[in-house]
């Protein structure tokens, strides 16, 4: 929850899995070797009791993302679909003296529509007494999958199936509309969503919450964090005055063309070796919105400090400081300068230099760099750091001049097109990746280029006019590629994304990877051998079933004793179509699989949009809800 910005406006997530023991209850009622009709009935029965904790516990985030998030922030709860696509499932345990059975398909239908109307109800509730936050509960993925769920029939599948079933994984759809899986060892990967599932949830999310005009950005202007960054030795005190007289105003224009902002402060002085009163940066002020903060930072400032005949200041510490903050994801950045002396090139102490800083804010996607001159700041080495990233100087040749100067910035800034790459990505050496820009676009007139930078060196190695490319990365890699996009009136702006290219295809560390030749993100190891899973040669997971186990009308034995008086849960509400099934691929683990998947940029599960600024996990856990949000994604 900490990580969820006060500024965003729409929470997704799904939740209430893991609090019921998901992973338990289909082990334990579906996969062959560890089901069983009393572990089973144990588990169903337990998270039957536990969905009312849930249902107070989701309420209590709700509360929590209230708390956190401005009144016209909205939250989507994504519901979830049955587990078996069968109502008629029933195990049976033949002991010596007496026989259990228990209908496993019928009771995880009904915990599945136990779900739906436990979520529905909370976000009724939370609807008709919190007014300021939206909850919009996307209910359809229940009856949206059904037919298409899991066949808990060993060794059948589902032929269209939008669940990954044991052992598979990255299940797509053929032209006949059956599905095709690549093996997969990694439990993580059972029984979620498939590719199918995601682009199906997908489709709901989009149909019950709707997509934002692409012209919102363009009419509505841009959201921006700006970091001022002063030198706050004895001769700028006038200057720095002059912002901050100003600042309520500088504040009120940037209101008017932004749809949000936050500032912060950063000042600067120079090395300690010149200067006992010197320290080469400190944050001051924190990224705020709140301008009178910013004020009293402004006001506190002590001018002090320096060196003789003010030759130079530490002004690259004071850019690192401000690029060293936690900026938002997804909104323009800026560092505005504010200096009369130029920066060391290197930096005594820390080295750095133009280019290293520079490099620094181009990797968090990125950071303008804007000057202001009260004096001799504009030097060759600050020239090249601002030109390399995409900012402006400007000279100020009175204090009265430099808030109109500030103002200058920040709307050359708000002006420029928004370039934005979908990511991170994290793919195999040699195999092709799919890079996406579509959130790109411009603020006059229209996109007329795309340039790609591949390593991340500032120069750009492809151009085009699509924002979609694929590339493949012919050796290792781990840092930022880079995009920059020109709209029709010449303006440009840049992108940045994370990409790791390793020699297997996940990012765990080779040393401490279980599988090191084999992608495996999860580093699953069933049977504890050090060897994961997706590389095992026996992995250990059960063949055949527990003695006394059986299937009814499957391969139970024709005399299976006296049924157990155990109640069996009702089948749930309508007709449930019984899905023709299919031997190939089967589900049986005979042998560690001889190909890998390629591991590809995963697909956008969530809703298309402009301004939906927080798409969260897939399977929150109660009390444990860590939010990841990304602002642009459009199609």
């Amino acid at each position: 929850m900490k990580k969820l910005d006060s500024n965003t406006n729409l929470v997704m997530f799904t939740i209430g899995g893991n609090d019921v023991n998901f992973s338990d209850i289909v082990s334990q009622c579906f996969m062959i070797g560890m089901r069983d009709p009393a572990t089973c009935r144990q588990n169903i029965d337990g998270a039957n009791s536990k969905l009312p904790r849930v249902k107070k516990q989701t309420l209590d985030i709700l509360q929590a993302i209230d708390n956190r998030l401005d009144d016209n922030a909205q939250v989507v709860i994504v519901g979830y679909p049955r587990l078996s696509s069968k109502d008629n499932f029933t195990l049976r345990d033949n002991h010596a003296l007496w026989t259990d059975s228990y209908n496993a398909g019928a009771a995880v239908r009904k915990l599945g529509d136990d779900a739906k109307v436990i979520q529905s109800d909370l976000v009724s509730e939370w609807n008709k007494s919190h007014p300021s936050l939206k909850v919009t509960y996307v209910d359809g993925v229940i009856n949206s999958f059904d037919g298409h769920e899991p066949d808990p029939s060993f060794p059948l599948v589902n032929p269209h199936r939008w669940i990954n079933e044991f052992f598979e994984t990255e299940g797509q759809e053929d032209q006949n509309g059956n599905t095709h899986a690549k093996t997969s060892w990694d439990s993580n990967e059972f029984y979620h969503p498939n590719l199918i599932g995601h682009e199906e949830i997908a489709k709901l999310i989009e149909a019950k919450v709707g997509v934002p005009s692409i012209k919102s950005p363009k009419s509505n202007g841009e959201d921006i964090d700006i970091a001022f960054v002063v030198d706050s030795t004895g001769s700028m005190d006038s200057n720095v005055e002059a912002v901050r007289s100003k600042i309520h105003s500088i504040a009120e224009e940037t209101s008017k063309k932004a749809l949000s902002y936050r500032f912060a402060l950063v000042d600067y002085k120079d090395h300690p070796q010149y200067d006992p009163k010197n320290y080469l940066a400190r944050t001051d002020v924190a990224f705020t919105s709140n301008i009178s903060a910013l004020d009293a930072g402004l006001s506190s400032l002590t001018y002090e400090g320096g060196n003789l005949g003010n030759t130079n200041a530490s002004v690259y510490s004071g850019v690192m400081q401000a690029v060293n903050m936690k900026w938002r994801n997804g909104v323009k950045k800026i560092v505005v300068v504010i200096g009369d002396a130029p920066p060391r090139d290197p930096e005594p102490g820390t080295g750095y230099t133009a280019a290293s800083v520079a490099k620094a804010a181009y990797d968090v996607d990125p950071v303008s760099v804007y000057g202001i001159d009260t004096g001799q700041l504009n030097s060759t080495s600050f020239q090249t750091l601002v030109t390399s990233s995409t900012g402006t100087t400007a000279n100020a040749s009175s204090p009265d001049q430099v808030s109109d100067l500030v103002n200058k910035a920040i709307s050359s800034e708000l002006n420029k097109p928004f370039a934005w790459i979908q990511g991170p990505y994290v793919a195999k050496v040699g195999d092709p990746v799919d890079i996406d820009a579509a959130a790109s676009h411009a603020v006059s007139g229209s996109l007329t280029s795309y340039e790609w930078d591949f390593n991340g060196d500032g120069v750009y190695d492809e151009t085009g006019t699509s924002p979609r490319i694929t590339h493949t990365f012919t050796e290792e890699f781990s840092g930022v590629i880079g995009l920059r996009v020109t709209q029709s009136d010449g303006q440009t702006a840049v992108a940045t994304t994370q990409v790791d290219i390793t020699d297997d295809g996940d990012n765990t560390p080779r040393d401490q990877d279980n599988c090191p030749d084999v992608s495996n993100w999860g580093q699953t190891d069933y049977d504890n051998d050090g060897i994961g899973d997706q590389c095992d040669p026996d992995p250990g997971f059960p063949t055949q079933d527990k003695p006394g186990v059986c299937v009814v009308g499957e391969n139970c034995p024709p005399d299976s004793g006296t049924p157990s008086t155990q109640p069996t849960p009702a089948p749930s509400g309508g007709s449930t179509p019984t899905p023709a099934v299919t031997t190939e691929p089967t589900k049986a683990p005979t042998a560690a699989p001889t190909s890998t998947a390629s591991k590809r940029p995963l697909p956008n599960t969530g809703i298309n949009a402009n301004r939906l600024t927080a798409l969260a996990i897939l399977g929150l856990l109660t009390g444990a809800a860590v939010l990841h949000y990304r602002r642009k994604a459009t199609s």
